[in-house]
């Protein structure tokens, strides 16, 4: 038998930055060595297609700059490898043409928000990749059209709102906000039959208020895959969702996920509204699995479906109450199970029977190739992929996704997204 492997396409893309022709220009403190002083008069020199290049304040401190605003592709990067550059300002991003690029990265944030007011105008959607930042007190907000947003492997104190786009590995924070949504995703004016991905955040949620969720989906324009996060409500206020979807794209020719994610409540005194609430349009197909509810309380159910049609199995919640689709028996008791403050089992005793609980299919195997463990940590996305993150172990490729199944002389395609300075 030929056991050799015929790999007919490897794509690797990364976000070149640094392009033919671009000018680099340096902000340095008190424009030292002919530097510009701060990043707005470098943002106003700057044509578009340059990179601007700061370099942190010895001392630690803020480029003080109120308001930045960027209507032009542009890039803005820290100038020393794995160490934050320090901002003060909210960074407004008004396009002035279609398919503008805008790259923010290694950037802390102390106030304000990366965000837009207004719709990207119509054609080429405006990218926008917010890749290994710090925003301390605020969040990144673009709910608005004509957008393709990347947040990847950053710290947000606020919300994250996407129309299009993708959030992976970002720890999301909204104790320090109180905001109402960890992950919030609103219908984008262009449909298409792309997957919207929520992948291998670590959510916090501080609930002040009933309709709090840790992921909430609102739109009809693409499909979604929300895979590995980690989702935690800490403190004993209210009730909240840990995914809360109220509605879809009317179509069954994708498939939506809810995969291997794990919401964790911890009050013996405030409910759990839903742990999963996902009512889809009628012609949506969903696939539910592997997941892991643990809250003491519940107030409705811990996994509920509605409108479309639904494949719901090897789910752990810690009482069986289900609504909207009839339990095949692989959706269990979640019992013998402890998380730690990052969402992971802890060792106990019997071993929990999360561990080997999820589906036994190989496409859903963990990297050391035993069967998928429910939760967060389970399969080939699991958090280990994404942390730790920080300013000293900040990832090149962020996002990667190939095979999960290899048939002998079949074709590998292994798609994978980073970037390089």
């Amino acid at each position: 038998m030929n056991r050799s492997l015929q790999i007919c396409l490897i794509a690797i893309c990364f976000f070149l930055i640094g392009k033919l022709n671009a000018t680099d220009l340096i902000v340095s403190s008190g424009g030292a060595g002919g530097a510009y002083s701060t990043i707005n008069a470098a943002v106003a020199a700057a044509n578009s297609g340059d990179r601007i290049i700061v370099y942190p304040i010895s001392t630690g401190a803020a480029y003080s700059e109120g308001t930045i605003t960027l209507t032009k592709s542009i890039q803005i990067l820290s100038a020393n490898e794995g160490a934050y550059f320090t901002v003060d300002a909210n960074v407004n991003i008004t396009p002035a043409a279609a398919g503008m690029s805008v790259s923010i990265m290694e950037m802390k944030l102390v106030t304000g928000s990366i965000q837009t007011a207004i719709n990207a105008p119509a054609g080429s959607r405006c990218i926008v990749n917010v890749i290994n930042d710090s925003i301390i007190n605020g969040g990144v907000f673009f709910d608005a059209n004509n957008y393709n947003v990347t947040v990847a492997n950053s710290y947000t104190g606020n919300s994250v709102y996407v129309n299009f786009g993708r959030v992976l590995g970002n720890v999301i924070n909204t104790t320090i906000s109180a905001a109402l949504y960890g992950i919030h995703v609103s219908t984008d004016a262009v449909a298409t039959s792309d997957s919207i991905l929520i992948i291998g955040n670590k959510i916090t949620v501080i609930n002040t208020s009933a309709s709090m969720a840790g992921i909430y989906w609102g739109s009809t324009s693409q499909y979604f895959q929300i895979l590995n996060n980690f989702i935690y409500f800490p403190f004993p206020y209210y009730y909240g969702y840990g995914i809360n979807v109220i509605t879809s794209k009317n179509s069954n020719a994708g498939t939506n996920l809810i995969v291997n994610n794990t919401i964790q409540k911890l009050s013996t005194s405030y409910y759990l509204y839903y742990g999963i609430a996902c009512a889809t349009a009628a012609s949506a197909y969903t696939e539910i699995q592997n997941n892991m509810v643990s809250s003491p309380l519940v107030n409705y159910q811990y996994i509920y479906c509605n409108g479309g049609t639904f494949s719901v199995h090897y789910n752990l919640v810690t009482t069986l109450a289900f609504s909207g689709f009839t339990n095949d028996g692989t959706n269990i008791i979640l019992t013998n199970t402890t998380l730690d403050a990052n969402g992971k089992i802890t060792a106990t005793v019997p071993t929990s029977n999360a561990i080997n609980a999820g589906n036994p299919d190989s496409a859903f195997v963990d990297i050391n190739l035993t069967r998928n463990d429910a939760g967060a940590y389970g399969g080939s996305f699991t958090l280990d992929n994404y942390f730790p993150n920080g300013a000293n172990d900040w990832a090149r490729v962020f996002y990667m996704v190939a095979p999960r199944r290899v048939l002998v002389n079949g074709t590998i395609n292994v798609r994978a997204d980073g970037y390089d300075k």
